[in-house]
């Protein structure tokens, strides 16, 4: 027993076991055949290894060993010439290595500095709950997730269960999904409870265990009894169980008939909490809420991100066309296409999110193409305006045309700067935090794609002159605005 009491070191835990054919809490020699999805099970464009794998890596994990069974061909397939992959990947069969063996974890822990994360290869978790896992696993205690049982939850998933506020004087077994003797009650620091005061808190399939706990069901050995319980059950013992919020950190776990249906369905939501770096009001409530059909779209095509930008582009552009004609039910069809466009726009940043497949040339990409849309938009509406309206025949609408494709473009090249600033924090010094304030304030409520639903307001009231001319004018305000904004900038460079 004097190695369970070897001190633990402080760092951030880096490195992750990853179980491709067994939960981290499989009774006996693992879990039902039909319970178990394949770690080659697509979810969210991607297979269940892989997005293992990259939301570690996104967490901080450095080294990944990979408890592989009959899949592993298919998985070092998975991997092999993948840029996306940085860290080290260690691959151990599981007919040498099988995870319902102590001796495994016994002669794991002899190579495990400090803390080591487990993680099962059936749930879907965010890259933030990786990082909370990780410091707080840093302490040398033992550290699990507990969340709520969801809709769709599948009862046979061989979890634990663990006490929280309010379930006091229940017995285990009344409140342990299997082997209720394997692992004690625990208190949660921060309590979960469901809505509506029913359900139990259940614990992720993934956790943080001190190295010294890695090998103590050799001590502990109980004849089928998972490893991991085991080592559970000591940290109990010990009082250095810690869990953190599966609220905070969200985590699904995909087992049963409907799991990657209903994980996906969580993966595209949680993109939907997260603000854009330029996104208004109209993307935040409206056009990312419809996206979220089409992203799941493209992710079953395996569409890449620079694909759908380039597809809002062509959208974009046909849109534009339908402006040309100057008829109103030409210019509404336009409208409605160019709100789609911007629909489809809002889907590249979620696909290459969702798929770890985020790179600079596609956001420049996207940018761009945008912008392009938007002055073959204005142009568009330009020669409508010029062929049929009040101001038909007269040289007044291709004027403001120009001037709103004049200020687009000068518009983009200032807004590329306030970008480049936000990377400089060097350069961001020579701007007041007041300045700072008012400038991302710009970027994220007037410099987007909110403008489109004023365009099919106005062609749905056949008032698109108008426009034209609140876009000729009030884009050299917004130019004028930020121009003034970066004076500092500007000046410091001459």
């Amino acid at each position: 027993m004097d190695g369970i009491l070897k001190q633990e070191t402080t760092g951030a835990v880096d490195t992750a076991i990853l179980l491709t054919s067994a939960g981290v809490f499989a009774s006996g020699s693992g879990d039902s055949g039909q319970a178990l999805p394949s770690p080659l099970t697509r979810v969210g464009g991607m297979t269940l290894f892989q997005r293992a794998v990259f939301t570690l890596q996104r967490g901080g994990i450095s080294q990944i060993w990979v408890l592989a069974g009959k899949e592993e061909p298919a998985l070092r397939d998975l991997l092999r010439e993948d840029s996306r992959l940085q860290a080290a990947v260690r691959w151990l069969p599981v007919r040498e290595f099988p995870p319902h063996d102590p001796q495994t974890w016994e002669t794991l822990a002899d190579e495990v500095n400090g803390g080591c994360m487990v993680v099962g290869c059936h749930t879907v978790f965010s890259s933030s709950l990786v990082q909370c896992l990780r410091y707080e696993g840093a302490q040398g205690k033992a550290v699990v997730v507990v969340g709520q049982q969801e809709d769709g939850y599948h009862g046979e998933n061989p979890s634990v269960v663990v006490r929280v506020g309010g379930l006091e004087g229940r017995t285990a077994s009344s409140v342990m999904f299997r082997d209720p003797a394997v692992l004690p009650l625990m208190e949660t620091a921060s309590p979960v409870k469901s809505p509506d005061g029913s359900g139990l808190p259940i614990v992720g399939d993934l956790m943080v265990l001190p190295g010294r706990l890695l090998g103590v069901s050799g001590v502990l050995h109980a004849h089928g009894t998972n490893p991991l319980r085991l080592a559970l059950e000591q940290a109990a013992v010990e009082g250095t169980v810690q869990t953190i919020s599966g609220e905070t950190h969200w985590f699904r776990d995909v087992r049963g008939p409907q799991g990657p249906k209903l994980a996906e369905q969580t993966l595209v939501r949680s993109l939907q909490t997260l603000k854009g770096g330029m996104d208004g009001l109209v993307d935040r409530y409206v056009n990312r809420k419809c996206s979220g059909l089409l992203t799941r779209l493209f992710l079953k095509l395996q569409w890449s991100p620079n694909t759908i930008t380039i597809t809002s582009m062509v959208v974009g552009l046909i849109a534009a066309g339908f402006f040309i004609p100057g008829s109103w039910e030409y210019a509404l069809i336009g409208a409605l296409l160019f709100q789609l466009s911007v629909i489809i726009d809002c889907c590249d940043g979620e696909v290459a999110r969702l798929t770890f497949s985020e790179s600079k040339f596609g956001q420049e990409l996207d940018i761009w193409a945008d912008n392009v849309v938007h002055i073959a938009i204005f142009a568009g509406i330009a020669c409508g305006a010029y062929l049929q309206g009040p101001w038909a025949e007269t040289q007044l609408p291709l004027l403001m045309g120009a001037s709103a494709v004049l200020a687009n473009i000068v518009s983009l090249l200032l807004v590329n700067v306030a970008r480049q600033l936000r990377s400089r924090p060097r350069d961001l010094r020579l701007l007041t935090a007041r300045e700072r304030q008012k400038i991302e304030f710009m970027l994220s409520n007037v410099a987007n794609r909110d403008f489109s639903v004023v365009v099919l307001i106005c062609a749905g009231v056949g008032m698109l002159h108008w426009f034209l001319a609140l876009a000729a004018i009030g884009s050299w305000f917004f130019v004028m605005s930020l121009s003034w904004l970066l004076r500092r900038n500007f000046i410091s460079r001459v």
